[in-house]
Formats: C-alpha cells, sequence, structure tokens
C-alpha cells in the first residue's frame, strides 16, 4: 500500500513530520495499545475505504503525491482534520 518512496518523500520534509505522525494516529485502529504488536498501524478496512474512493479499487497504491498534498492539507487545517 505505501512505497519506500512515499515514506521517503516525507522523511526529506520535515514541516510534514507533525502531520504525518497525526495521520498515523486518526487512522490507527481502535485501541491499538491493548493488542499485540502495539502499534498505531492503520486499519486496513479504512485505508482500503480511503483507497477506493480514491482511486476506484481498493488494490492501487497510494501515489506518492497524493500523501504529500493529504499531509499538506492536514498541516494546513489543524490537528484535528
Amino acid at each position: 500500500m505505501y512505497s519506500i518512496n512515499s515514506v521517503l518523500a516525507i522523511v526529506i520534509r520535515p514541516n510534514l513530520w507533525s502531520a504525518a505522525i497525526g495521520a498515523v494516529f486518526a487512522f490507527a485502529r481502535r485501541s491499538w495499545w491493548k493488542r499485540p504488536p502495539f502499534l498505531p498501524f492503520a486499519d486496513s478496512s479504512v485505508v482500503d475505504w480511503r483507497v477506493t474512493t480514491a482511486y476506484g479499487h481498493r488494490d492501487m497504491a497510494l501515489a506518492t503525491e497524493d500523501i504529500l498534498s493529504y499531509l499538506r492539507w492536514r498541516r494546513r487545517n489543524g490537528p484535528w482534520s
């Protein structure tokens, strides 16, 4: 779903780090801290729905520019976006 290029694109943009961290927790499954591996992984059903509504098919890979655009939008609109 995510490519190393997308991760690197975020790593080299420190101005998007806080938006990316916020997005990780926004997409995390409920009560992630109660179940192993105790990491805020995204809820797959939410990601599938988001990808399907954006690209028309759930098996599409997220485009790096789309991820960066979303993070810029989150940064502009605040943490509750």
